[in-house]
């Protein structure tokens, strides 16, 4: 029925069982890991196929790619919030997702043009494919909300896994086939982005409904307008970094800076896998069990990210050099810094989500991402001119930090519990993993021993 509420919504809906959680976030895990894969692929190739300046200027518009499909979806919890709260039908949204993604093409594509006659820097065509890019991840984002919002973690791991895999692969025939530019690998980007954006107008376009979908497309933009623009401030504050080491140092500074950035970024899939499991459960739970859940989320979050990035900061000081190239193997180092950096980001994710979609409340977020821009925006200055990169590496994993523990503050309030309740891991959580790798172990050993007989 149109206009529950949360709480209403939530009264029905019980908790996942371990079993459930575990089967869910595996699948959304391994689609993860294959997309991180993808993603590193990506870098892999442009470090390799093109110099750092030109992977610098690749960072830079990829960046820019980022921000500007961060602050269109900023609808997506709009969206999320509409479906979860019954106030408008699926069909509907998937309607004003097309026409929101046709808007953003049109928009998008003319600034493009407007900055390519302003300015000779950059080529047109690695602007305009960039414009194309931001709008086709848009429209697969909102798409890919929708899936979560229903707790489709299927849909939402294929998403995920097309997202990464196919702009992969069209960029390694772009590199192999043509002359690798610039120009060239983004154009593969908007094509291995048009391929998932055509499937999944494909699967919506016989649930869509069209015929108010413009209305609808309006509504959302509006409603969102404020959560746009702290998604945007918010991206922009976990690149700027990026930008700011351009400016401060120099385009291959940023080109070699770009790539622990990136692996430090590919972390967060492991936080991800998790939320998408628990997402609908904490956004539809009863108030009495919400504090339980969102602190679930978060302390296995924290986990899984400090100990997955702390075991691999050795794997990417040996490999660093031979994957990407002597320019790039003592990226270990703001890695290793950045990884800290990380845990606090999978911590504001999760909140922001809890913030935004089941409290509804936007203007708390814009005000912390609004400091953490401006805060991230100087120290990365200050750091990376007394520093270099590893300034600019300790600037962000400073102020994530301080966003992290703003927002649980914030956040504890609403549940009546410590900051240390809801956040921090407990020794029964380690449990959990050494029961889990000890059976698994045992499992294995068992296996090789019936395989041996």
């Amino acid at each position: 029925m149109l206009g529950r509420s949360s709480a209403e919504i939530g009264s029905s809906s019980a908790a996942p069982s371990g079993a459930a959680l575990a089967r869910a976030s595996a699948l959304n895990l391994l689609a993860r890991l294959a997309s991180g894969g993808a993603t590193l692929g990506i870098a892999v190739v442009t470090t390799n196929a093109l110099d750092t300046t030109g992977r610098g200027v690749y960072a830079i518009l990829a960046t820019c790619a980022g921000i500007g499909a961060t602050i269109i979806t900023g609808g997506t919890t709009v969206i999320a919030a509409d479906l979860i709260h019954g106030r408008h039908d699926e069909r509907a949204l998937h309607g004003a997702t097309t026409a929101i993604a046709v808007v953003s093409a049109v928009v998008l594509v003319s600034l493009a043009l407007a900055v390519a006659l302003v300015s000779g820097e950059v080529a047109v065509a690695s602007l305009v494919w960039t414009a194309v890019v931001t709008a086709l991840v848009s429209y697969s984002s909102f798409e890919l909300y929708i899936a979560q919002a229903r707790g489709d973690v299927l849909v939402v791991s294929l998403t995920d896994l097309a997202m990464a895999t196919l702009p992969l692969i069209t960029t390694i025939l772009a590199a192999v086939l043509a002359e690798p530019t610039v120009s060239t690998l983004m154009a593969a980007w908007a094509a291995g982005a048009l391929l998932t954006a055509s499937a999944q107008f494909a699967i919506a376009a016989g649930s869509a409904r069209l015929r108010r979908s413009w209305r609808l497309a309006m509504s959302i933009l509006r409603r969102s307008l404020r959560v746009a623009v702290a998604n945007g401030v918010s991206i922009l504050c976990s690149r700027i970094d990026v930008l700011v080491v351009a400016a401060v140092l120099s385009a291959s500074a940023a080109g070699v800076y770009s790539i622990p950035v990136a692996l430090a970024g590919s972390l967060l899939l492991l936080s991800r896998s998790l939320l998408t499991a628990t997402y609908h459960s904490i956004m539809t739970a009863p108030t009495e069990e919400v504090a339980a859940r969102l602190s679930n989320a978060l302390r296995h979050s924290v986990i899984v990210v400090l100990v997955g990035g702390g075991l691999s900061v050795p794997v990417v000081a040996v490999a660093a050099g031979p994957v990407f190239g002597d320019a790039y193997s003592a990226i270990w180092r703001p890695y290793a810094v950045l990884v800290v950096g990380s845990v606090c980001i999978c911590v504001v994710e999760i909140l922001r989500h809890y913030l935004l979609t089941r409290l509804e409340r936007q203007g708390e977020f814009v005000l912390l991402v609004t400091g953490m821009l401006i805060a991230n925006g100087v120290l990365a200055a200050l750091g990376a001119a007394a520093f270099g990169i590893m300034g600019a590496a300790m600037a962000s994993t400073v102020t994530y930090a301080v966003a992290a523990f703003a927002l649980l503050a914030l956040c504890a309030r609403t549940v009546d519990v410590s900051i240390g309740a809801l956040a921090l891991p407990r020794r029964s959580d380690l449990a959990v993993y050494w029961r889990a790798g000890r059976s698994l172990f045992k499992r294995r050993r068992s296996a090789a021993a019936i395989g041996h007989d």
